[in-house]
């Protein structure tokens, strides 16, 4: 394999659907969201993304055999004129940060694909690292531009002015190689500390992703998740304390060091 391949499966018929990308990333919040949507619409697999880019490894599954690390497309047919079709892409991995080569070529085949069923608009999901959290994550939101600002300025998002800021990886360039291209997009990134699987984040995304597209999505499966991240939480919290605690000099110890100089 010299270049990324799409294998497709199915061709659905499917029209202007909505692209959806959800790949992992800090928290895992994107694939998180991704995955849990998948699953709530039913949507089906019908076509996979391999790439030489991707790191050079397979993945062992419970009955011993091994798989190429992969991204799956999936698709979900609105029932109704009510809400538009969807693609959404998950799947094992993104291409290492160094790639840079790597990443444009990944995300040029994606939206190659994307364009075959007449895809003009992209929302991509991830997280935000921040150093602390307090409350309920927010979400941090970007746009191709200031129409689709305007569209989504119902949603409770904060508005990312951070002039200089960086989005990485598949969640970013999507955005900005499909403006290339003339389609339009969001990005939605849920507050995280970043070093744990963070479902709390992800649900806060997919709750103004499923408003944005005006879907009814059940939680309650990420709503068991984010307890358990909550207590892990508490947890890494009491941990950092206490070595912070241990680390700070005693006042007998400052006394006696000033005295010492």
């Amino acid at each position: 394999m010299k270049e990324t391949i799409i294998v497709v499966y199915e061709r659905p018929d499917i029209y202007d659907p909505i692209f959806i990308e959800g790949l992992p990333g800090i928290g895992l919040v994107g694939k998180l969201a991704a995955d849990h949507l998948i699953q709530e619409l039913n949507a089906k697999k019908f076509a996979e993304l391999y790439s030489p880019h991707f790191m050079h490894q397979v993945l062992v599954k419970k009955d011993s055999t091994v798989d190429l690390m992969k991204n799956e497309f999936y698709y979900w047919k609105s029932p109704d004129d009510e809400h538009r079709d969807l693609i959404i892409i998950t799947g094992d991995t993104q291409v290492p940060p160094t790639d840079s080569y790597g990443h444009f070529e990944v995300v040029g085949k994606m939206l190659d694909f994307v364009e075959q069923f007449g895809t003009r608009e992209i929302i991509t999901m991830g997280g935000y690292q921040v150093p602390e959290l307090e409350g309920e994550p927010r979400v941090l939101a970007a746009f191709t531009d200031l129409e689709t600002k305007e569209k989504y300025k119902h949603l409770p998002v904060i508005f990312r002015e951070d002039e200089g800021g960086a989005i990485v990886g598949a969640a970013g360039l999507l955005l900005g190689i499909g403006k290339l291209r003339g389609m339009k997009g969001a990005c939605f990134l849920g507050e995280s500390l970043g070093y744990i699987v963070d479902a709390k984040a992800a649900k806060a995304v997919l709750s103004v992703v499923a408003q944005a597209l005006n879907l009814e999505i059940d939680m309650s499966a990420l709503d068991e998740r984010a307890k358990e991240t909550e207590e892990i939480l508490k947890k890494v919290q009491e941990m950092q304390r206490a070595m912070f605690e241990q680390q700070m000099p005693q006042s007998g110890h400052e006394e006696e060091d000033r005295g010492y100089l």
